[in-house]
C-alpha cells in the first residue's frame, strides 16, 4: 500500500463512524446476548455454539468447530489468495454460578466479562453484516473466530490448537478485545505465570503449617535480584490459604507472574524459583509444588512496521490516541507461527475482572470503523 492509498483510506475510515451510527442497536443486541452466555474458561461451549449461530445467520461459508473447540466462519474475498484471521476469545474470567445479566443505561452496559470479552465477540458477529450492506470488499478471504481457552490455565490453547493445524494461508492476524479503545499491542514479553502451592500431609501434620511455608517462599522471591537491562519483574498476585484463625492451614498457595524481555533470562530465574521451592521444602518438612499456568515468549512486531504504521495512521485519522504498547499473549501466539498481529480494543471501560464492569457505548461506533480501516489496510498490502 503507497503513501496515496493510505491517505485515501484514512479519508474513508474517517466518514465511517457515520455511516455505522444504523448498526449501534445491532452491535449492542449481540453484545447482551452474547455476554448473558456464562463462559468460564474450559466451558465456553454455549458460548460458541451462539456466535456461530450468528455467522450463518451473517451468510459465512463453513461455518463450523475445529478440534479445539473453537467456533470459525470465513468471507469469501475476491481472489481468496490469501486469508485474515479476525480473532476473539470467547471465555471470561467469572464462573457459571454469577448472574450474567447485562444492563444497558444511556451511556453504557454494565456487567460480569462485558469488556472482556464479550464486545470483542459481538464486533466480530457484527463485522459480516456491516461489511456486506456497506458494499466493502477484500480481496482475502476473512476468518472469523471465536477462540476458547484462552485465559489463565486455557493459556491461548485455542487460538494456538488453531494456528498450529490450520492450512489456511493467513497473511495477519488480528486480535480484538473490548477494552481500551485505542490500544494496539503488538509485541509480547517473556512471561511465567504459575502457583506455588505449599502442603502439609495430614497424617504427617507440620505444627506450623503450610503458610510459614509460603512465607518463607515470598521473602526468597522477593530477595532475588532482577536484572534490570531485561525489564524483568516479579508480580505477586495473590494468596490463599487455611479455613480457620484458630487451626494452622494445611495448604497454601501463592499465585504470580515472572516477566521481562529476554527468553533466557525469564528461563533461568524460573529456575531458581523451583530451586527455591525445593530448598524450602526439604528445611520445612513441607510438601512445595511449582505449577505452571500459563506461558509466553518474547518478540512481536517492530514499531516501523507496515501494520504498525498502518494502524496508528488509522487511529489517528478517527481522533483515537494510540496507547503505548504492552504486552500482548497472543501476539507471542501468533510470533509461533511467523504471522504478524495486533490485537485492538473496541472501546473505553473500566472494573474489568469485577461484576460492575462496564463498557461505554458512545465509543464503539469508532472501534468498529477502526477494525474496519485496518482489515482494508491489511487487504490493501501491508502484511505482504
Amino acid at each position: 500500500m503507497n503513501e496515496t492509498a493510505a491517505e485515501e483510506l484514512q479519508a474513508a475510515v474517517r466518514e465511517l463512524p457515520q455511516r455505522l451510527e444504523g448498526y449501534r442497536e445491532m452491535l449492542l443486541a449481540n453484545l447482551v446476548m452474547i455476554g448473558e452466555i456464562p463462559a468460564p474458561t474450559f466451558k465456553e461451549q454455549a458460548r460458541i455454539e451462539f456466535v456461530k449461530q450468528r455467522f450463518v445467520e451473517c451468510g459465512l461459508e463453513q461455518v463450523s468447530s475445529d478440534t479445539a473447540g473453537n467456533g470459525l466462519g470465513i468471507l469469501r474475498g475476491r481472489t481468496g489468495r490469501h486469508a485474515i484471521l479476525l480473532h476473539a476469545h470467547a471465555d471470561t474470567p467469572f464462573p457459571e454460578t454469577l448472574p450474567h445479566t447485562l444492563n444497558v443505561e444511556p451511556e453504557r452496559v454494565v456487567g460480569p466479562g462485558v469488556a472482556d470479552n464479550a464486545l470483542g465477540l459481538a464486533a466480530i458477529v457484527t463485522l459480516p453484516t456491516i461489511l456486506d450492506n456497506l458494499g466493502i470488499s477484500l480481496d482475502n478471504d476473512l476468518v472469523f473466530m471465536a477462540s476458547v481457552r484462552s485465559l489463565g490455565r486455557g493459556n491461548l490453547e485455542g487460538l494456538r490448537a488453531f494456528l498450529v493445524t490450520t492450512q489456511l494461508p493467513l497473511l495477519a492476524g488480528l486480535s480484538i478485545e473490548g477494552v481500551p479503545l485505542g490500544r494496539m499491542d503488538y509485541v509480547s514479553q517473556a512471561t511465567v505465570g504459575a502457583e506455588i502451592t505449599c502442603r502439609v500431609d495430614p497424617e504427617h501434620p507440620v505444627e506450623a503449617g503450610a503458610i510459614p511455608a509460603l512465607n518463607q517462599v515470598i521473602t526468597q522471591l522477593r530477595a532475588m535480584e532482577l536484572p534490570a537491562e531485561s525489564q524483568t519483574r516479579l508480580v505477586l498476585g495473590s494468596i490463599a490459604g487455611g479455613t480457620s484463625y484458630k487451626s494452622p492451614a494445611l495448604s497454601a498457595t501463592l499465585r504470580f507472574q515472572l516477566r521481562g524481555d529476554a527468553d533466557p533470562v525469564v528461563d533461568g530465574i524460573t529456575e531458581q524459583i523451583v530451586a527455591i521451592c525445593d530448598a524450602v521444602a526439604r528445611s520445612t518438612g513441607v510438601r512445595v509444588e511449582f505449577d505452571v499456568i500459563a506461558r509466553t515468549r518474547a518478540g512481536g512486531l517492530p514499531d516501523d512496521h507496515p501494520l504498525v504504521v498502518r494502524t496508528r495512521h488509522i487511529l489517528e485519522g478517527l481522533g483515537i490516541d494510540p496507547l503505548p504498547p504492552t504486552h500482548s499473549s497472543a501476539a507471542s501466539v501468533f510470533l509461533e507461527q511467523h504471522i504478524p498481529s495486533i490485537t485492538l480494543g473496541v472501546s473505553y471501560g473500566a472494573h474489568r475482572g469485577e461484576p460492575s464492569e462496564y463498557v461505554e457505548i458512545a465509543p464503539m461506533l469508532k472501534g468498529l470503523a477502526q477494525l474496519i480501516g485496518v482489515l482494508q489496510a491489511i487487504d490493501g498490502g501491508c502484511c505482504d
